[in-house]
């Protein structure tokens, strides 16, 4: 049977000595070099010369919040890009001069980069919008701030992750607040299409959604009306673990796009919010973080959904949380081949990694947090001080002690060519992976983590034809001037630059 498409002149950016690939039926069907991949087109067969440009697998981003990553494009006030806590007030109030009377809910602000160099609060927002509820959630999802009418829809007593003269709002009590402001279904819907157009753009294919209870039907409608060109595995909160156990749901229940793969745990915090859990105060105040599950609670949690065949990421970023995760492995006697995950795993120890290693536990990072944040006069520094920022996010001690490591973007922002200088060029030595390393922790190594390695993550025959064509190959052109060209996903081409 004749190839449908042969990809050729196409140097595979992972694999030596070849340069070709022949897809049929939405997968490969052949690898080689050009003139013997050649030999296999028939009367039918579509034929792309890529003149030198090299061939990827789909960029896997192995943690992501996708309808959020949406919603920034078509609901949510986009204040990622505000240089300054006045602007980042401006954007608010052109959004509530858009919106009269209705909610007005912002994301993605970082006062780490601004001059001014703290938090907004609550009486910021009652100068700017005195008349119209609004919350602004902080880059890391952790923090948010309320004004007055929007506090106003907020049950918790104060002190209980709220602290209402400022207006701010931690964990449960932020997540609490946000669901009051929450879209229509139909906004969800347009929201799934366009993290899913913006996904193809940048080269992704395939995400691990660490999403709420409305993603599914959300990313079911998406893909139900053909707006859906992404492959979505996804961890639903703990508290659909009762529903899931109830109707016999298993990891990878679903279809070719939207699978239910498992359950999404918080230990902890954030380092921007000061709720990360650390073993030592923060260098900047503020205690040392929270845990929020008991080592017995979370042991609990992982060995029933282990025995409900349901994989566990579990949220941890300080070393203190870090520890607590791994201990409720060790403690629920996990299984090696059940893939449990650490999400984050920003202060691990050597030793840590050892453990992780013996329980089979992967690690789920994220580079973009090095490349943003890690180095002289930045967050992690401020937060933890120099000693402890030279060993945050440590890929390469990860590598070292064979843990699988699995790169994601956590949508700040999504994008594996933004991210991946954090791990390639970092500004820590701790965190510098060979170019290979890296490339591969963002193609097979989302694959592994969710257990889709014999599908996903490599250029190999009978696996799907997910490819990424590059402008360049990224040892041969400035790493700024390297773009995605062309995505395909199952042998179907779904976006070209």
């Amino acid at each position: 049977m004749t190839p449908e498409l042969i990809l050729y002149h196409a140097p595979l950016l992972l694999e030596r000595g070849a340069d070709a690939v022949a897809v049929r039926c939405g997968r490969i069907a052949a690898v080689g070099r050009s003139e013997e991949v050649l030999r296999l087109r028939g009367p039918g067969t579509e034929l792309l010369d890529l003149k030198g440009r090299p061939l990827v697998a789909g960029f896997f981003d192995a943690h992501v919040h996708f309808i959020q990553t949406g919603l920034d494009q078509v609901f949510y006030v986009d204040l990622s890009q505000a240089r300054s806590l006045a602007e980042a007030l401006e954007l608010l109030a052109r959004a509530g001069r858009a919106r009269p009377g209705g909610w007005v809910v912002g994301r993605g602000w970082d006062e780490s980069v601004w001059p001014e160099r703290r938090y907004l609060e609550r009486l910021d927002l009652d100068r700017r919008l005195p008349k119209q509820p609004v919350i602004a959630m902080r880059v890391d999802g952790h923090l948010a701030v309320a004004n007055t009418l929007a506090l106003a829809r907020c049950g918790r007593p104060e002190g209980e992750l709220v602290d209402r003269d400022r207006g701010h709002l931690w964990e449960e009590a932020a997540q609490e607040l946000l669901a009051c402001a929450q879209p229509e279904q139909e906004t969800l819907v347009e929201a799934a299409a366009a993290a899913s157009r913006l996904a193809a753009s940048l080269g992704i294919t395939s995400v691990a959604d660490m999403g709420g209870p409305r993603v599914l039907p959300s990313l079911q409608l998406a893909e139900a009306r053909g707006q859906l060109r992404t492959r979505a595995f996804l961890y639903l909160p703990r508290e659909e673990l009762d529903r899931l156990v109830g109707l016999s749901v298993r990891r990878g229940f679903g279809t070719s796009l939207v699978q239910i793969q498992g359950l999404k745990a918080f230990v902890d915090g954030s380092l921007g919010a000061r709720t990360a859990a650390l073993t030592a105060p923060y260098a900047d105040g503020g205690g040392m973080g929270e845990l929020l599950l008991t080592r017995d609670e979370l042991a609990a949690l992982v060995r029933r959904a282990e025995g409900a065949g349901l994989q566990v990421a579990i949220h941890a970023i300080g070393d203190r949380a870090i520890e607590e995760a791994i201990s409720a492995c060790e403690l629920a006697g996990v299984d090696p081949e059940a893939r449990h995950r650490i999400e984050h795993l920003e202060l691990p120890t050597r030793e840590q990694l050892r453990r992780m290693r013996r329980l089979g536990l992967v690690a789920s990072m994220q580079p973009n947090f090095a490349a943003r944040w890690s180095g002289p006069g930045k967050l992690y520094q401020a937060r933890l001080g120099p000693q402890r920022d030279a060993v945050i996010d440590p890929h390469a001690w990860v590598a070292e002690a064979g843990v699988p490591l699995a790169f994601g973007s956590d949508g700040m922002p999504m994008g594996p060519l933004y991210g991946l200088p954090g791990a390639i060029n970092p500004p820590q030595p701790a965190q510098r992976l060979p170019w290979q390393a890296a490339f591969r922790a963002y193609t097979h190594g989302g694959a592994y983590a969710t257990c889709s390695e014999g599908e996903l993550g490599d250029i190999s025959p009978g696996h799907l034809a997910d490819l990424v064509v590059l402008s360049a190959h990224p040892c041969e052109a400035p790493w700024e001037e390297l773009r995605v060209d062309m995505t395909f996903l199952g042998g179907e081409l779904v976006y070209e630059r």
